[in-house]
């Protein structure tokens, strides 16, 4: 009996890009300010952690009670609420309706395919931005993205995330080490800070990727290695995937930079406008490794039509050479009694010393032209 062949147990094929689902799985024609979750849910339970700090004091709590993060909405000290989480949609509804948040703002933070935006309301300013960090080696996608949505008010910042923040740990020990002027400044300028780290995490990951982009050209320079087009299309579609996720970064630090809320400080000007940096850094980069992956192709599909090139050269010499012996062998294969060379004793030897020349000939013809 046959045996059956082996599942293949190779890894699964890595992507450069997480790429999201077009449709909306909401019903159409819902009312405005409908509460539907249309993300994916990657924690068991939407949790809030409240931190509130001041230049002399720092504390921090963990919850599942909307009622814990409340409590600090009257203290004149600036406060984070952090939720991870964002399935439980009459959670979130309780927490946003305490803050007085609009419906269709509510709206927004549940809905996961938002774009990078910013929409002023006068007692808090609204931002959405997507949050991409670099997925583990052993990840089915080389880069993760979730959607990151902040509520700054006059003494409150909240942030909502889909699920664990990458972002969150560095700016968390900024607070709790007490070091800079992260404690000393307001809300502001920790919603400044947060943003910079989602650039952050933009730029790694485009270094990520041109690190791998300039490793494929590496090899493509080298004789004898092959990269194959899956490879090739897999970095092009990560990089179309990066650039699509920066872009509209820009969008947002420039209304960010010439808003007149008063909720900003006059302070965290210069910090805006070194945002803004990061922003067109992050774009050039992302923009320019589209560019090399587009003649990483463009040089792999040349790679490609000079080898057939050389191996039809290789056939087409072939066939010249045996097309003149093809010709001879079939004149002296007629068989015909009036043929003189029948009855010559020297004729068989004759006909392969003029197959010998002609091959011969035909040879150093086509390395005199520099065909061969």
């Amino acid at each position: 009996m046959p045996q059956e062949p082996e599942p293949n147990e190779s890894r699964p094929r890595r992507r450069h890009f997480n790429p999201r689902k077009a449709r909306d799985p909401r019903p159409p024609a819902l009312p405005p300010g409908s509460l539907v979750f249309t993300g994916e849910r990657r924690v068991a339970d939407v949790t809030f952690r409240v931190v509130d700090f001041s230049a002399e004091s720092f504390r921090e709590m963990d919850s599942t009670s909307v009622p814990d993060c409340v409590e600090f909405e009257g203290r004149d000290s600036p406060t984070w609420i952090i939720t991870t989480g964002l399935h439980d949609v009459e959670k979130i509804g309780e927490l946003l309706a305490a803050y007085d948040i609009h419906p269709l703002v509510q709206d927004d933070i549940l809905n996961t395919r938002q774009p990078p935006k910013l929409e002023d309301f006068g007692s808090y300013l609204f931002i959405t931005v997507g949050e991409l960090t670099i997925a583990p080696p052993d990840a089915s996608e080389a880069f993760k993205l979730q959607q990151f949505s902040l509520l700054l008010t006059d003494r409150v910042l909240l942030t909502f995330h889909e699920g664990p923040s990458e972002i969150l740990a560095p700016v968390l020990h900024r607070l709790r080490e007490g070091k800079g002027r992260l404690r000393s400044r307001g809300v502001d300028y920790l919603m400044w800070a947060l943003l910079d780290a989602i650039l952050d995490h933009y730029l790694a990951a485009l270094a990520h990727l041109e690190e791998k982009v300039s490793a494929t050209d590496e090899l493509l320079t080298r004789p004898g290695t092959d990269v194959s087009m899956e490879e090739i299309h897999g970095l092009r579609a990560g990089s179309h995937f990066l650039y699509r996720t920066v872009r509209p970064v820009r969008e947002l630090v420039v209304a960010l930079e010439h808003s007149e809320s008063d909720l900003m400080s006059r302070e965290l000007h210069p910090f805006l406008r070194d945002l803004y940096d990061h922003s067109w850094h992050a774009i050039d980069s992302a923009d320019h490794l589209r560019e090399a992956v587009t003649s990483i192709r463009e040089y792999h599909q040349a790679i490609l039509a000079q080898r057939m090139n050389e191996v039809m050269k290789v056939l087409t010499a072939l066939s010249t050479v045996f097309l003149p012996l093809t010709f001879v062998a079939g004149v002296y294969g007629m068989n015909f009694k009036d043929q003189p060379e029948y009855n010559w004793g020297w004729g068989y030897r004759a006909v392969w010393v003029v197959f010998i020349l002609i091959t011969v000939g035909t040879i150093w013809y086509f390395r005199r032209r520099k065909w061969l």
